[in-house]
């Protein structure tokens, strides 16, 4: 990647707005344990499902000139399925990626925003040309007085379940002194200061998955899809140094599994709304 020098630059690009409401975008550095239900599902196969995560994220490299920023970083996710009354989901699944980011100043009150995150979807026992998945974001935004600003854009996320293209539209602001404001979709998160140690946030966010795998007793590889949305409270606390401590609890909506079991049929059911819980350790420099 080639920087070029720009003598112009953003006013007020909002680093308080910018900094905390959209890390949405890319996963946060740190370690992360969250866990799900379980719930009977509303429809569909089996009796009870759930899942639990952890997640990794590691700062690789991070690079500014100018008006222009590029950083990349490691990223991985391990999530284990309970979906008792079928055969579907025995194995652990993992998306292994490579985030990277770039940002660049367009004249004084705008700013273009590339991401990509090429990975494997996979339970190890598959990884090839099937497994490969990309989540990408191109964005623009627009910046008004104070950092906030409006942004346009498309994304393709595998959250979402799948890797169709969606707008992303969203305004951020600070209501008050203390607490930030994003609405729009696919996130909406509102965040609350209490001190330089200590803040609160509430949010909502796709936060699913699709993985290939291989299925015992049959051949070839099988994909899986996992579509949920959470509604989360959560809270950040300043620890030392450079870590910090996040916890947060929530509700899970419009859920929807799709996989393969033992028998090689596509299996599906609609887990019931459900709790869920996440704490972790993030890295901020």
């Amino acid at each position: 990647m080639t920087f070029i020098p720009m003598k112009t630059d953003v006013r007020k690009i909002g680093t308080v707005v910018a900094g905390c409401l959209c890390s949405w975008a890319a996963a946060a550095n740190g370690l992360y344990w969250a866990n799900e239900g379980p719930a009977a599902p509303e429809n569909g196969a089996g009796t009870e499902f759930g899942r639990s995560e952890l997640s990794l994220t590691l700062p690789l490299e991070h690079k500014k000139r100018g008006g222009e920023q590029l950083s990349s970083s490691f990223h991985l996710d391990m999530s284990k399925f309970r979906w008792t009354g079928t055969t579907a989901l025995q194995n652990d699944y993992f998306w292994i990626s490579l985030p990277l980011e770039y940002r660049q100043k367009r004249g004084r009150n705008a700013e273009f925003l590339l991401r990509a995150e090429p990975g494997f979807m996979t339970d190890l026992n598959v990884l090839d040309s099937e497994s490969i998945g990309v989540n990408a974001d191109i964005i623009g935004r627009l910046y008004r007085r104070g950092g906030s600003f409006w942004q346009f854009g498309i994304t393709v996320n595998r959250e979402f379940g799948d890797f169709n293209p969606r707008p992303v539209i969203g305004m951020a602001t600070k209501a008050t002194r203390d607490t930030e404001v994003l609405l729009g979709f696919p996130q909406t998160r509102i965040q609350t200061r209490w001190s330089n140690d200590l803040s609160s946030y509430v949010h909502l966010r796709p936060a699913g998955g699709v993985w290939v795998e291989e299925v015992k007793d049959q051949t070839g590889s099988f994909k899986a899809n996992y579509t949920n949305w959470k509604l989360g409270l959560g809270g950040e606390f300043h620890w030392r140094g450079a870590l910090w401590l996040t916890a947060e609890l929530g509700q899970m909506r419009h859920r929807r599994i799709v996989a393969t079991d033992t028998t090689g049929a596509q299996v599906k059911a609609t887990p019931a709304d459900d709790r869920y819980w996440q704490a972790g350790i993030e890295l901020r420099y």
